[in-house]
């Protein structure tokens, strides 16, 4: 694994309630790294990754729901009934089998076998350049993290989750297509199912093309500005007031 290189650092500052946790994919068996000693879904892992003080990587053996197949550590894709989109009738997620069959359609996988070993790391253990970055916030902490996002290059958030295999939209989709993804816990069916997570806290997935941006930004700029400390009456009269400065400064250009 590539040494740690970006700093981390200014996410510790946001002082979240649940560890940021740091992702690698590997074909290759870490060295000076354990191995998870217990069986779970992947979304859960996240939450293991959070209560541990060290770092862990998993395998196909470890994973227990689907995330394998996310992450293209099965042979094949599944099997047939599941793919038919039977299963999710079954379960109750979808009304018929065509809903369940269109829905994984939009799911990203990565290529089965390319991916053997996992590892995850909560944010002062972790030694590697991540893949990605995943924190668990609550909306105020959301808000900084996305803005610092936009803060240099003006690019909209953008939220996408499906109803089954949301972890595909939290583990795979970022790294696939270097996109900052968010989304809600208690969304997805599999992470009720198992209470992955309590409801109502922001995943949102960093990959490792946005860490630098991401990291400089939040170092740049103000986390409370002015305007979030007023009011609405205050906040109201102090952009009338910065608006009619800024037309007697630009009446004559």
């Amino acid at each position: 694994m590539r040494p740690l290189q970006t700093d981390l650092s200014i996410f510790g500052k946001l002082k979240l309630e649940k560890s940021p946790v740091g992702i690698k994919y590997l074909f290759r068996k870490p060295e000076g790294i354990e191995q998870l000693d217990k069986k779970m879904a992947l979304c859960e892992m996240l939450s293991e990754a959070q209560r541990r003080e060290d770092p862990f990587y998993f395998t196909k053996e470890n994973e227990i729901c689907f995330g394998k197949q996310t992450l293209g550590m099965m042979s094949g894709e599944g099997p047939s009934f599941a793919k038919s989109g039977e299963l999710g009738v079954r379960l109750g997620i979808f009304q018929e089998a065509r809903a369940n069959k269109k829905i994984t359609r939009h799911n990203y996988n990565l290529d089965s076998g390319t991916v053997n070993y996992v590892v995850f790391a909560p944010l002062d253990k972790i030694t590697f350049e991540p893949d990605l970055l995943i924190l668990m916030t609550d909306a105020k902490q959301a808000e900084i993290v996305l803005r610092s996002m936009a803060y240099s290059t003006g690019d909209m958030y953008e939220s996408k989750v499906t109803t089954s295999l949301a972890c595909s939209w939290l583990f795979v989709y970022p790294y696939l297509t270097g996109k900052v993804n968010y989304f809600i816990t208690g969304l997805g069916f599999g992470g009720i199912s198992i209470e992955a997570f309590p409801p109502g806290w922001v995943l949102t997935s960093i990959p490792y093309n946005w860490l630098p941006t991401i990291a400089q930004n939040l170092k740049e700029m103000e986390w409370k500005p002015k305007a979030f400390t007023l009011g609405r009456d205050k906040f109201l009269q102090w952009e009338k007031e910065i608006l009619e400065d800024m037309a007697r400064e630009f009446q004559n250009p």
